[in-house]
């Protein structure tokens, strides 16, 4: 009904949450790996199962998705290309390991042999650490300084207000689907 409330709602939420600062960060993380492979193969396949299967925040994975991937359409795609040749075609001393592990079962599957997906993943890899250790502090940083000023001054009883308002539609909406 009123959609345009659900996005700072689920912000919000993901700052009030009592979920951990690494889970957060785990889940930011994912957003990069998803961010900077290609949608349309196996690869995401795989990284959207472990979206279900590990303990991370989902929210964050789903509210930072949508920046990796347009830093990726600006021109990761070009880099994650460049990297994969490089790994794959340039650095002769790797033949023999992409052969290898090209024609293991379950890679072979997995579409590493495609320079967009390689290529990707090392950025992928490359930016986990800096990604984890900067959002694992930024929502501690974040969370303090919501609790600290943002709940106590009127923005935040109104945040509160649209908060119960979201509550009060979510009910209504679940009470008319059952009812149909």
């Amino acid at each position: 009904m009123l959609s345009f409330i659900n996005i700072p709602v689920k912000v919000i939420g993901l700052l009030e949450a009592n979920v951990s600062p690494r889970e957060v960060a785990a889940g930011v993380c994912l957003g990069v790996f998803l961010g900077f492979t290609p949608l349309n193969g196996p690869m995401a396949l795989l990284l959207a199962i472990l979206f279900f299967l590990f303990k991370l925040n989902r929210l964050s994975t789903l509210l930072t998705l949508p920046l990796f991937k347009a830093l990726y359409l600006a021109g990761g795609a070009a880099l994650a290309d460049a990297v994969g040749t490089a790994l794959l075609v340039d650095l002769t001393p790797l033949n023999g390991f992409w052969r290898v592990a090209t024609h293991l079962p379950v890679v072979a599957l997995l579409d590493v042999n495609n320079t967009i997906v390689a290529g990707g993943l090392a950025i992928s890899a490359v930016l986990f650490l800096p990604v984890y250790f900067t959002a694992a502090k930024l929502t501690v940083v974040a969370r303090r300084a919501y609790n600290t000023k943002i709940k106590k001054t009127k923005a935040g009883t109104a945040v509160e207000g649209l908060k119960a308002v979201h509550s009060t539609i979510t009910k209504i909406d679940k009470i008319r689907s059952k009812l149909k």
